[in-house]
């Protein structure tokens, strides 16, 4: 009898561990590329502004939003899910993290990455011969 509780006593604990854990879907992200700059658009509707958090730390990118649920009455039927939004990227390491600039609209959550000097296209002069 005792290992029969201690089988269930870990069920339990795992069950309640999986709970806890915070489930978060991943935002549609576009991405494209200046000459001076990476942009980022990602797609998070029912996230506001002030409930996105950026931040770029060894050379990952990481973007939260999180979502205000909206309470309309008991729930007869649903066929939309909502959750939080959570998407990380990968940035070369010659980035300047201070040069990331965020903007929200509607939204949609635009990320701008300024390029580095070195990274930028540079024109060659040709001189005659």
């Amino acid at each position: 009898m005792a290992s029969e509780d201690k089988i269930v006593k870990r069920e339990q604990s795992e069950v309640t561990r999986r709970e806890e854990r915070a489930q978060y879907y991943q935002p549609a992200v576009d991405i494209g590329e200046t000459e001076n700059e990476m942009i980022l658009k990602y797609d998070m509707p029912g996230v506001d502004k002030d409930d996105v958090d950026i931040t770029a730390e060894k050379n990952t990118l990481t973007v939260v939003g999180n979502v205000k649920h909206e309470s309309y009455g008991e729930a007869v039927y649903q066929e939309t899910r909502i959750g939080n939004y959570r998407r990380q990227f990968t940035l070369p390491e010659d980035i300047d993290t201070d040069s990331i600039k965020a903007e929200m609209k509607d939204g949609v959550l635009t990320v701008r990455i300024g390029k580095p000097e070195a990274a930028k296209p540079k024109k060659i002069a040709i001189t005659s011969g």
